[in-house]
């Protein structure tokens, strides 16, 4: 049930519409046309930032811990900001744990960022964010801006998404400052004629700014040719190209990280809420059903993993068809992206549907039964040869044909290890960090 607005929640939200309106309006026609020509780094800066990461999201947790372990690497006196709301918002001691900063990053600040000129409006329209002035000044003393989004700027998503996105872009391009697109997935753009009029004239302006713009898949390359071609570049995932972390470039203190115990025999099992919101929840739940029932007659043992915050009552439904069954182990902990992926290499495959589980899994060696809902899985596993393996739920699962998958990967999965390490090593070659060559 959708909740009723109240009268000061109905004010506050046409306040911030026309805050984000006029100050658009003033960014396109002051800085949007302008061509500004950037180099990969503004090497006098000072400071990396960081957009579209997060860490309650394992995956964006992986791609986030990532980046930061590069940019270190690569850029050691350099100083690295996260700016994530949600993050943000955690406790003190949640964010100082790490060894970089976490700053607010809403609609209130980027508003004030994108149109200095209208602040004076903004005071008299309500309260000035606190931190706005901070992060201003970080800007304008900053080498480049990365963007890690998974998977944002699509018409898969509601409008707002594809349009904070562009937010973003359009941020650094008032100020100046180089910005980067690291792997993701990008597209379709099929927005309703509505969406079209207010994005499609954004996309051609914004993302004509970048450096340099990496999707993962092939078709993002094709839909982003109808708005940029010369800074596009498909890129394998950040996650897949990137070195092991070193923990000192990511956390302040030495950290006691969870050592989960995996039986030998064993497969991890990892939902995805995504892919509930797109099927038949009941359907879903029955397929898991008929996979753990095939894999506990084959004598293996399961773990139940989440691998985001949102899939842990979906896990905790699947354990409860099993709730006397030892060889079924729900993992409520919340592990952390190096906490997972060190258990997912000491399964022999998994069942997953969030595509940095998969990721985690081909890095080392791993295969995976996917089920999935976008074309970045197909692309994925086509690029490993383990297309036989992936199951889109848009298109419909047929229970008889995924567990013929299963009793194929269960019977040689240790071949499908080789096909995946011997990717792993034509995969050497890493063209985002060529960018940044000394």
């Amino acid at each position: 049930m959708t909740k009723m607005l109240t009268v000061s929640d109905s004010i506050w939200l046409i306040k911030s519409n026309l805050k984000v309106f006029f100050a658009v309006i003033d960014n396109v026609f002051r800085f949007g046309w302008r061509r500004l020509e950037t180099k990969e780094v503004n090497q006098a800066g000072n400071n990396i930032i960081i957009v579209g990461g997060e860490l309650f999201n394992k995956g964006a947790q992986a791609m986030t811990f990532t980046v930061i372990d590069m940019m270190k690497r690569r850029f050691p006196s350099k100083k690295t900001y996260l700016l994530s709301e949600e993050d943000y918002k955690r406790k003190r001691e949640d964010k100082e744990k790490y060894a970089f900063t976490i700053l607010p990053w809403n609609l209130e600040i980027k508003t004030i960022l994108l149109s200095p000129s209208l602040c004076v409006l903004f005071k008299m329209m309500g309260k000035r964010s606190d931190k706005a002035d901070d992060i201003k000044k970080i800007i304008e003393d900053c080498a480049l801006f990365i963007d890690v989004s998974g998977y944002a700027l699509s018409s898969q998503w509601e409008w707002s998404r594809s349009f904070n996105y562009l937010l973003n872009i359009a941020i650094a391009k008032r100020f100046g400052v180089p910005y980067h697109i690291f792997p993701q997935s990008i597209g379709p753009f099929d927005y309703g004629f509505k969406d079209k009029i207010s994005l499609y004239p954004l996309l051609r302006m914004y993302l004509k700014y970048p450096v340099k713009i990496f999707p993962r898949e092939a078709s993002g390359v094709m839909f982003l040719r109808r708005f940029t071609r010369k800074n596009v570049e498909k890129g394998y995932d950040i996650v897949l190209q990137g070195q092991v972390c070193r923990l000192d470039n990511i956390y302040r203190e030495k950290q006691r990280f969870a050592q989960v115990r995996v039986r030998s025999d064993s497969v991890g099992v990892i939902p995805n809420a995504r892919v509930m919101e797109r099927v038949d929840k009941k359907e879903m739940f029955s397929i898991y059903h008929s996979l753990i029932d095939k894999l506990l007659q084959s004598r293996k043992s399961v773990y139940l993993i989440r691998h985001s915050y949102e899939d842990l009552e979906i896990c905790r439904k699947i354990k409860a068809i099993y709730p006397n069954n030892e060889r079924v182990v729900f993992i409520q902990d919340d592990l952390s992206a190096f906490e997972l992926e060190d258990t997912i290499k000491k399964f022999d495959f998994i069942i997953a549907s969030r595509y940095h589980s998969i990721i985690h899994a081909y890095r080392n060696g791993r295969p995976a039964l996917s089920i999935g809902w976008a074309s970045k899985y197909m692309e994925l596993l086509k690029e490993f040869d383990q297309l036989e393996y992936f199951f889109d739920i848009r298109h419909g699962i047929e229970t008889d044909k995924i567990i013929g998958a299963l009793e194929r990967l269960t019977s040689s999965f240790k071949l499908e290890r080789l096909r995946i390490w011997n990717k792993m090593a034509d995969m050497a070659h890493n063209n985002v960090l060529e960018l940044f060559a000394a």
